[in-house]
């Protein structure tokens, strides 16, 4: 620990949040234990740290996290008093852990807020590629993986008309190549979304996001340096109409067809960093994988996409509620749905207000939460009608009744939590592995909890079958809590069996 002054910021957010040095602690080390840590802070540890002594990293990150939670706002570790010390992550490739050249919710740094500034997309582009690249380095990687999570401020998009396109001027033959070299690479930005949204779904996000960011470190670097290459090639030649024939400038232009066929990129980019950051996130890796949400965010606002900038917020939202940040998760939440188009599509409407409808939940808004159920499910019946194709497109009722249970078993409602989850299952597409374990893994602990030990034990072996195919933090925690909630029944047979089953599971690597 690095020895400094008194620090009265602590003290002061103490008393805004009613708690003495023992609670503190306690909060700290329930975070700790979301982020796969063990700590065991106690009231003499936070004496330390109001005498002036500021802990290693990640410790500062959840302090500021925990006092976020507790006082209602955010707080940042510099208004905690821990700000300008080292982290104990180090640095990363490229910049820390958390800071790089994009601005604004791109950046998704502690703090964080705000639209991306104008031609900013190939500075995000440029900060997921090196990102990734330091991501995919096995001698880099450590000091991101270690990142903790810190809630920001929630950002608060500004959103402009579509861009104007140069009246009346007739695309050449180099421009009209250009563009179709554009349509081409949104196009496999869109396949690669569908296939990685797949392995993510069947396999879990540990193995497949390794895949995707050393994808990434390459084609996005590539990209970013060829889109600030062309703008710096039209600037030199006083515009695009300037700019000889052949040029770099003729990649990109001011038009409004090239600005429909540039946004797809960028969206299909921002697709792509929103899959890393749940895959990420899915992986433990929650710093990490905040950081790709950001990056996300920053990129589906450069594509002018409102949808999918509230997607990625609601991502996050989710996130935050896992970690223990349930207003947080609230505010995220509530952004995401003022965000989408109110018109848009309607299976969109109906992911974003059930995620709503859970953060209410856990933080105990109950009639906030039905109202945002019921809304879902209309929404949802509109959806069903002709569902779009897609991962970012469609969205299918097992999804739905899934995230139904959750804001069920957040109010205690355990019958209609049980119910949710069966039509999940019943709905469950083949194949899909990750999703059809935690489906499993929900339904057992939830018929435990009401108290039918066989039928949640047939439950849990059909998860355990899953399990193999998955790798996954989310499994091998549901695999830690069906050892725990077995330990009680010792000397019942099916109890027994399952548990041997699971605990052959948990020796493997």
């Amino acid at each position: 620990m690095t020895p400094r002054r008194n620090n009265p910021l602590l003290a002061g957010l103490l008393a805004e949040a009613g708690w003495n040095g023992a609670e503190l602690a306690r909060g700290v080390n329930a975070l700790g234990t979301l982020h796969g840590l063990t700590l065991r802070y106690d009231r003499t540890a936070v004496a330390h740290w109001l005498s002036g002594t500021r802990p290693r990293g990640p410790v500062p990150q959840l302090i500021a996290a925990a006092l976020t939670d507790r006082c209602g706002r955010l707080v940042t570790v510099e208004e905690a008093g821990f700000g300008g010390g080292p982290s104990g992550a180090g640095p990363a490739a490229g910049g820390s852990a958390v800071e790089g050249p994009a601005a604004g919710p791109g950046a998704a740094g502690p703090g964080a807020a705000g639209p991306v500034a104008a031609g900013s997309a190939a500075e995000g582009l440029l900060r997921l590629a090196l990102r990734a690249r330091a991501d995919a380095d096995p001698h880099t990687r450590p000091p991101l993986l270690r990142s903790p999570y810190q809630p920001a401020e929630v950002p608060v998009p500004v959103w402009d008309g579509p861009p104007e396109g140069r009246a009346g001027a007739v695309p050449g033959i180099a421009e009209l190549a250009a563009r179709r070299r554009l349509r081409v690479h949104a196009e496999q930005l869109r396949a690669l979304a569908q296939s990685f949204s797949g392995l993510y779904l069947t396999h879990g996000g540990v193995h497949t996001r390794a895949a995707l960011a050393a994808w990434l470190a390459q084609d996005a670097g590539e990209f970013a340096a060829r889109h600030r290459a062309a703008r710096g090639s039209r600037r030199a030649g006083s515009g695009a109409a300037g700019a000889p024939a052949g040029s770099a400038g003729t990649a990109l232009r001011g038009r409004s067809g090239d600005s429909a066929v540039e946004g797809d990129v960028w969206r299909g980019y921002a697709q792509l960093a929103h899959l890393l950051g749940e895959m990420t996130a899915d992986s433990g890796y929650h710093g990490l994988a905040q950081e790709y949400h950001g990056i996300a965010l920053g990129l589906a606002r450069q594509a002018g996409d409102r949808r999918m900038y509230a997607i990625t917020l609601r991502a996050m939202s989710a996130h935050a509620g896992r970690l223990g940040q349930p207003l947080h998760a609230v505010r995220l939440a509530r952004t995401a749905v003022e965000t989408a188009p109110p018109d848009g599509e309607p299976g969109t409407l109906a992911f974003l207000l059930v995620q709503r409808a859970a953060a209410h939940a856990h933080a105990g808004e109950r009639v906030e939460a039905a109202a945002d159920l019921a809304a879902a499910d209309r929404f949802h019946a509109r959806h069903a009608v002709a569902p779009p194709a897609g991962p970012f497109d469609s969205y299918a009722r097992a999804d739905l009744d899934f995230a139904r249970a959750r804001t069920h078993l957040a109010l205690g409602e355990f019958p209609a939590a049980a119910e949710a989850l069966e039509r999940s299952l019943r709905g469950r597409a083949a194949g899909q592995h990750r999703a059809t374990a935690l489906t499993h893994a929900a339904l057992a602990e939830t018929l435990l909890r009401l108290g039918h030990l066989t039928r949640a034990c047939e439950h849990w072996r059909a998860f355990l079958t899953a399990v193999p195919a998955v790798r996954s933090r989310a499994v091998r925690e549901a695999l830690g809590r069906l050892l725990r909630d077995l330990a009680p029944y010792r000397r019942v047979r099916e109890a027994v069996a399952t548990a041997a089953m699971a605990r052959a599971l948990a020796e493997r690597p």
